[in-house]
């Protein structure tokens, strides 16, 4: 083959490597890259096992050098290689580590060159006698490294030129036969292969590092085969023999808890339409052993050159930590800190929701407000502890008497108030009752101490009358001062509008 310039290199791509070749012949080259196979796949790996390859291929070839150049960049007007690896039969033909071959640029200007480096980027092998060269860029090159014969092949790394396997004779003028290429392709495959296992060795220890600061695991869903790829992490509690699990979609599906599957599917749809860069997204997912992890699925979405979706992929945070975090926050917004019941703020839009379903639909409620009888002697005589103790105490025994649905809040120091939904008058008189029994009791045992402790209640019975929150506890508080007038340790009914004394 005679290029542009009349140069008599020969360049070549195999489509099969499968060259029938008589029986016995180059033996010794099959053997050595059959060797040196075993030890990229299962021993020494990259980059040990490359350099026992160059090697072994070097001393069976006969040749001077081999080496590898990695292709770093190529512009239209530059390439930028460096020589990564050599095996030379002699310290005279050693060139790795000199300066010119060390992260090096060389300008595409020349024409044979820069059909060299397009051959090369088709992923095609060349071999060239160098006194068979017209005079230009390539034989002056070649000339001054004292090179007679040369065979390249280019290391294809997923369809892209990763650098150049060479073969460099400065003894002979060797013209490579077709079985002796297709043979020292098969070695540029192993080294491909041994790239990849490397790049994915790379991947593994920073994701492992990732893994321990976030504690992550990686998935993938692959638009083509329907398929879903995790970590065994993800959905294993205990360590697995395997590193990873394929799932049909409908199998991963049933692994998001089912009131977070349609809220997903919303904001993988939002996300794909608004072309956003990055996907954030938290669920519930189930373990092996059933139990529900909360993580927050990190992703961004890789689409072909017409723009369809080919992979969406990222890592699952675990995020158990933060969402407890979360609940804890969400539950001081509505809660007392010291007794666990609600708070005001919260009260108050309870009972604003029974009122607005009492005018609406005609719902019945009842109101309790109720406070520890002498607290303020008692807390000053006994000390705070004291008092927060037999607050908590007393908060227990008024939940302990009342039902389920029933709302039971405090609305400041020692007064607290319950919701009746569904209550009438009697029924609501017996919780109040039985409250008033459940304090009373037994003494409250607090830091060492046995305390009696009584309370007094007021009660407020919705009729319809009143139509506000406010106005309502004003009521069940006029009863509650009532009871209190009339010596503590029992429970006044509101009268009918009555709000003031």
């Amino acid at each position: 083959m005679v290029d542009c310039n009349g140069m008599p290199m020969q360049t070549g791509k195999f489509d099969n490597l499968g060259v029938s070749y008589e029986e016995g012949s180059n033996a010794a080259l099959l053997s050595a890259i059959a060797r040196s196979a075993e030890e990229l796949t299962s021993g020494k790996g990259w980059p040990d096992g490359v350099n026992d390859l160059l090697a072994a291929l070097g001393r069976v070839t006969g040749v001077s050098r081999v080496w590898i150049f990695q292709t770093v960049e190529v512009s239209p007007a530059h390439i930028t290689q460096n020589y990564t690896f050599e095996w030379a039969s002699d310290p005279k033909y050693v060139q790795i580590g000199m300066s010119m071959f060390s992260m090096f640029t060389v300008t595409i200007d020349q024409p044979e060159y820069r059909s060299l480096i397009e051959s090369r980027q088709r992923g095609e092998w060349q071999k060239v006698i160098v006194s068979q060269l017209e005079r230009g860029y390539l034989h002056e090159n070649l000339s001054t490294q004292k090179i007679k014969s040369m065979l390249t092949i280019p290391i294809m790394v997923d369809d892209e030129w990763w650098g150049t396997l060479g073969f460099d004779d400065c003894e002979r003028e060797y013209d490579w036969n077709d079985v002796e290429i297709a043979l020292l392709r098969t070695a540029g495959y192993l080294i491909s292969n041994a790239v990849l296992r490397d790049r994915l060795s790379a991947k593994r220890k920073q994701f492992g590092i990732l893994r321990q600061i976030t504690d992550s695991s990686a998935w993938a869903y692959d638009f083509k085969t329907g398929q879903v790829w995790c970590a065994a992490e993800l959905i294993h509690t205990v360590p697995m023999p395997m590193e990873n699990y394929n799932l049909s979609l409908r199998s991963a599906i049933r692994l998001v808890h089912p009131v977070d599957r349609g809220p997903l599917f919303r904001e993988i749809r939002d996300y794909m339409a608004s072309r956003k860069n990055v996907f954030r997204h938290d669920l519930r997912v189930f373990t092996d052993c059933g139990d529900l992890r909360w993580v927050e699925l990190i992703g961004n979405l890789r689409r072909n050159d017409r723009g369809q979706p080919e992979q969406f992929a990222g890592i699952a945070v675990d995020i158990r930590a933060r969402k407890q975090e979360e609940d804890r926050l969400r539950e001081e917004a509505v809660t007392d800190p010291l007794t666990g019941v609600l708070n005001r703020r919260m009260f108050w839009r309870e009972l604003q929701k029974h009122v607005d379903g009492a005018i609406d639909q005609g719902d019945s409620f009842a109101v309790l407000i109720l406070d520890i009888d002498h607290f303020k002697i008692l807390n000053d005589t006994h000390g705070h502890a004291v008092g927060d103790g037999v607050l908590r105490q007393f908060t227990e025994r008024c939940v302990g008497a009342v039902r389920g649905q029933d709302v039971v809040a405090r609305l400041g120091g020692d007064e607290f108030v319950i919701l009746l939904p569904g209550e009438g008058g009697a029924s609501a008189r017996a919780v109040g009752e039985r409250i008033l029994h459940s304090v009373g009791a037994s003494p409250f045992a607090v830091l060492g101490q046995r305390l009696t402790v009584t309370t007094s209640i007021g009660l407020y019975v919705h009729d319809g009358a009143l139509t506000t929150p406010a106005r309502i506890v004003e009521s069940a508080d006029f009863a509650l001062y009532r009871a209190k007038h009339d010596g503590r340790n029992r429970l006044a009914v509101a009268s009918c509008c009555q709000t003031s004394i």
